[in-house]
């Protein structure tokens, strides 16, 4: 038995530190798998803000991984798609593992909610979590072999983002080539979004975010149009929208933003009979008012989206593996951090210039 170092995130008084745990054998159906790279997910940020609960104890997180299997356990022979494994495959896994034996994974179909989680995990036992040098994958635990012309700095640079946009883009149904998609946020999410949007018959693809180096990438992965949302008002780009749908409004808006704010204006976005889907707002406690006849008499669909599947994920990175040389995606991760500086990597994600940050257990 040998030991790792584990980031720890003690919720009470925010802090990040740390400690040494010890890795067993590989548990059976599972695995153990040395950590290459942990994304940073705005989710983290929240975490540390206090947005998302947290439990009473000190818990290890990080839920973009990828790593390259040091041992597999017994029974375990293939990864979630059936594909091959053996020690020294590189793998992408999803710590935040459903039970898929409940109400809500087998009849709902949606393991997001999922009523058994123990995410995040507790700190100083062996668990999946990213910001550790080695994972310890129990059988329930998502894997995905990535494939052999996959880098891992294209995998993790949309993380759980892109995966997110393969729901949020299958919430809204079949985009007609009449019609127009605009994604609120320019982070991972609706980057992703952008990409997938660009892939279906959208006659017109918006995307509103910021900085210029996001809206760069929104146009490189497929924006016909981006909107600073820094230099504009909610009421010029609602102007700006209707000049460019005559009129209209776009039938599809992806909320990707993940700030209260964007669902009032993304609604005064839609075209009559458009649907709204809500990807990014995850957490916080804001509240806005809604008015209800608006959403019947405008005949609008409104969604949330909180469902990815293993086959959403799956897909997520195979779109990666499909476009990581046409747009070289591996370029999106801006910023290295040193597993010491977990912390630095998590708040480094507001800066000026970062696109994605990860945290490198190994360096």
């Amino acid at each position: 038995m040998t030991s790792h170092r584990q980031a720890v995130f003690t919720g009470t008084d925010r802090s990040i530190t740390l400690s040494d745990v010890a890795v067993g054998p590989p548990p059976v159906g599972g695995l153990i798998a040395r950590v290459s790279l942990a994304g940073v997910c705005g989710t983290d940020a929240h975490r540390l803000a206090g947005h998302v609960p947290s439990p009473p104890h000190a818990v290890a997180f990080g839920h973009e991984a990828t790593g390259v299997i040091e041992e597999l356990g017994p029974g375990t022979t293939t990864d979630w798609a059936g594909t091959p494994v053996t020690a020294g495959d590189r793998i992408t896994w999803f710590p935040n593992a459903s039970c898929y034996r409940c109400h809500a994974c087998v009849v709902l179909q949606n393991n997001s909610l999922c009523t058994n989680k123990t995410w995040p995990e507790r700190a100083g036992t062996p668990s999946a979590a990213g910001f550790q040098e080695m994972a310890t994958l129990h059988r329930n635990v998502l894997f995905f072999r990535i494939p052999d012309e996959t880098s891992d700095d294209a995998v993790i640079a949309f993380g759980c983002g892109m995966p997110t946009a393969v729901t949020a883009l299958a919430r809204a149904g079949r985009v007609a080539g009449t019609e127009t998609v605009l994604v609120q946020g320019s982070g991972p999410v609706g980057l992703g979004a952008t990409l997938l949007a660009r892939h279906t018959a959208a006659r017109r693809v918006i995307l509103l975010g910021a900085p210029d180096d996001r809206l760069a990438w929104g146009r490189r992965l497929g924006a016909d149009v981006t909107i600073d949302i820094t230099t504009t008002t909610p009421r010029q780009r609602r102007d700006l929208v209707r000049d460019l749908t005559d009129g209209r409004g776009a039938d599809v808006v992806i909320e990707a933003a993940g700030v209260v704010s964007a669902f009032t204006e993304g609604l005064d976005l839609l075209a009559a009979q458009g649907r709204y889907v809500i990807a990014g707002l995850y957490s916080g406690g804001s509240t806005i008012p809604f008015d209800p006849v608006m959403l019947n008499n405008r005949n609008l669909q409104l969604s949330g989206s909180l469902a990815t599947t293993p086959r959403d994920k799956l897909e997520g990175i195979l779109a990666i593996w499909r476009h990581e040389a046409e747009f070289d995606l591996a370029r999106f991760v801006s910023d290295r951090f040193p597993l010491a500086e977990t912390r630095t990597a998590i708040e480094s994600m507001g800066q000026p210039g970062a696109t994605k940050s990860v945290v490198v257990p190994g360096a």
